[in-house]
């Protein structure tokens, strides 16, 4: 058995990305086990010993995760990448701003991948994306990160969302300074910088191919 780490995830960013982002921060090793074809992955849905099977996995020896948001909190703890422990408040913000992105990151989905909805209705637009991008810019306000002065992981979810939504609409996220300097600041931490400026990484597509938007 492999040594390193496994993260299985479609060929595309989606909910797999925040992990890779996450491990690459920390100088993880693993294995990025991308599918291409549906098949590929129903033959391995039942035959890795995953509780509760779906994409993206994580396995890490013994461990074998599901479910994005456990997989998120599990390196996040396992790396440090959380708000300081033993205080409270900051805990709870960090929560709190984890569901958030949750929620948009959800929202989002369901507007790209409903066949019957347009590639970028308006009413998403004016009514949820552009509100919700003046509640984070105002909550991270002249914070570094979102649980103040370090990274956690969600930063990694949050950065992934907002380089959607920037992507999606410029011009929507161009409102908002503190949310395109957060995206720079995030982009600059060396181990991002040097991910991103590789072979290994490539922005498209962002989602699968029943997406009403890919990212292009």
């Amino acid at each position: 058995m492999s040594s390193k780490p496994t993260l299985g995830y479609w060929a595309s960013r989606g909910r797999g990305q925040p992990i890779r982002l996450l491990l690459k921060y920390a100088g993880v090793e693993f294995t990025d086990k991308r599918y291409t074809d549906p098949k590929g992955w129903q033959s391995d849905k039942y035959t890795l010993g995953l509780p509760f099977p779906n994409l993206p996995y994580y396995i890490d020896g013994d461990l074998k995760l599901t479910q994005f948001s456990a997989i998120m909190r599990y390196l996040g703890e396992k790396h440090k990448l959380v708000a300081v422990t033993g205080i409270d408040r900051h805990r709870a913000l960090q929560d709190m701003a984890e569901q958030q992105v949750q929620d948009m990151m959800n929202g989002f989905l369901k507007v790209l991948f409903d066949p019957e909805g347009e590639a970028k209705p308006q009413a998403y637009i004016t009514g949820t994306l552009e509100p919700q991008l003046a509640l984070f810019a105002k909550f991270l306000a002249d914070k570094l990160w979102f649980t103040g002065g370090q990274v956690s992981y969600v930063d990694f979810m949050a950065y992934e969302v907002l380089d959607w939504w920037r992507r999606y609409s410029p011009e929507s996220v161009a409102k908002h300074p503190t949310v395109g300097q957060y995206l720079d600041r995030f982009e600059a931490l060396p181990a991002i910088k040097a991910y991103q400026s590789s072979a290994e990484y490539n922005p498209w597509p962002a989602f699968g191919p029943r997406a009403k938007w890919t990212g292009k």
